[in-house]
């Protein structure tokens, strides 16, 4: 009997010694800011689907307000991207209440309420990210910048009926020699065009 037990002891202790090894030599586990990292990457790669994921999974482990201020910065922008403007704006919020301030969450944040037709909203905060940096671009994507928001306000006022707003952020960020008679229906239709044009191209 004794040998019996004996022998089950030295089984078990075989057994647990052996799976601690495994997990030793098995897959390291990622950390968060791995997976933001990862998932920036993915961004710039342009695979916005798989980059949400990585962020997403970097939430659910997070233990720091480093990380998780990043995967909410990172959620915003795959979300963007993905015409999730809801989803992207309550991304962006969140980032922002853990680091206010931040030009590539509010950017971001402009770009959704805009795509919501939040307009006010949009012009704000725009806004807010060229008083604090005239030549912002984004981090991620340099294609991004302040001629995006430059466009957003021209856009924007526009669409609130603010036109002369509008006229002058046309002439401010893109042509300082376009001139329209915004108080005639052919001068807001000639800027109408404007805008468009700069959209297209």
């Amino acid at each position: 009997m004794q040998k019996r037990w004996f022998i089950l002891i030295a089984l078990l202790t075989g057994t647990l010694l052996f799976s601690l090894s495994c997990e030793e030599k098995g897959v390291e586990r990622v950390t968060a800011s791995e997976l933001i990292e990862k998932g920036w990457q993915k961004f710039e790669a342009g695979n916005f689907v798989s980059a949400e994921s990585d962020f997403t999974a970097a939430l659910s482990i997070s233990t720091n307000a480093t990380d998780s201020s990043g995967t909410f910065l990172g959620l915003g922008w795959t979300q963007l991207r993905q015409i999730q403007a809801g989803l992207a704006e309550n991304s962006f919020v969140e980032y922002l209440s853990r680091g206010p301030g931040r030009n590539d969450g509010r950017a971001g944040l402009a770009l959704a309420y805009w795509a919501q037709g939040k307009f006010q909203s949009a012009i704000d905060t725009a806004n807010a990210v060229l008083s604090s940096d005239a030549s912002w671009a984004f981090g991620h994507d340099g294609s991004i910048n302040c001629l995006d928001l430059g466009l957003l306000l021209a856009q924007s006022y526009y669409s609130l009926a603010d036109y002369s707003a509008s006229l002058n952020a046309v002439r401010q960020y893109f042509d300082s020699g376009f001139n329209a008679d915004t108080d005639t229906a052919e001068g807001r239709t000639e800027l109408a065009d404007k805008i468009e044009s700069l959209w297209t191209g």
